[in-house]
């Protein structure tokens, strides 16, 4: 079914009515969304609806300050988003695991420039709920060195999804920021799904809209040598999705926290490193 479904074509339709800010609109999808889902709106910086102009407002909406405690740490990577880890592994023969089974390629996730470099390395995927927070945070203190945009399809990655497509996060449209630690080099690979057409990086304009420019933000980038530190927002979706994070050596991660079907919070600790 999904193979035939108009994935790009439903994902800008119904775009049209998240963005829509005719209060009537906005508000029945809000409402809609809390009846079905219930999300935890006591974490949210603002509680009323009407405060939000859109049902994208909402969906991105900000956490109060005090939601999250970001683990600082020097030697502990900390989870980028809200959800659960769905696989983890060593990336082996230059190959990821998807839901146990289907294998795919690191340099067809990431591009060849910057694949080479995590052949040996180490992943965690990292599923998105419509009801989890869907900022995307830096995960360790580091300086962007390249961002680009990748893929055009937009099937659902949801945990069906993941079992029965193959290939599916090289498939989908997804964003790649690329980062130089002091210890070692990372990706963060950001995965769009059905009606998920937009990740909007840090550096757009907050009303950037089309996908088009989209893009162009992506692989422009921002400015050069541009440092982040640990829980900096990197991007957001506009609806939930996946992250994968690559780690360039698996010898310096220690994986003793992690667990698969584990949920994990933005700012707590993911792995940590041996030597540091």
């Amino acid at each position: 079914m999904q193979k035939i479904i108009p994935h790009i074509f439903l994902t800008l339709l119904l775009g049209l009515l998240a963005k829509s800010k005719i209060p009537l609109i906005k508000n029945i999808l809000i409402k809609s969304f809390i009846n079905i889902y219930k999300p935890n709106l006591e974490e949210a910086m603002y509680t009323d609806i009407d405060h939000y102009e859109s049902y994208n407002d909402f969906f991105i909406r900000k956490l109060r300050d005090d939601a999250r405690k970001v683990d600082y740490s020097d030697d502990v990577v900390i989870s980028p988003v809200d959800g659960e880890i769905v696989d983890y592994g060593k990336i082996e023969d230059g190959k990821l695991i998807q839901a146990k089974k289907h294998k795919y390629s690191i340099v067809d996730l990431v591009g060849k420039d910057d694949g080479k470099f995590f052949n040996g390395g180490f992943f965690i995927t990292i599923y998105l709920a419509p009801t989890d927070y869907h900022r995307i945070h830096c995960p360790f203190d580091g300086e962007i060195i390249k961002t680009k945009h990748l893929g055009t399809s937009l099937f659902s990655v949801n945990k069906s999804a993941q079992r029965t497509i193959p290939q599916l996060y090289i498939k989908n449209e997804r964003s790649v920021v690329s980062l130089n630690s002091e210890d070692f080099k990372y990706a963060l690979v950001s995965v769009g799904a059905s009606v998920v057409g937009s990740i909007v990086p840090f550096w757009a304009n907050k009303d950037i809209d089309s996908r088009k420019s989209l893009i162009e933000s992506w692989n422009k980038g921002p400015e050069t040598n541009f440092v982040v530190k640990k829980g900096t927002e990197i991007a957001h979706f506009r609806m939930g999705s996946t992250v994968i994070l690559i780690f360039e050596n698996y010898n310096d991660i220690d994986l003793d926290s992690l667990k698969e079907n584990k949920r994990v919070k933005f700012g707590e600790k993911l792995v940590s490193l041996k030597n540091r």
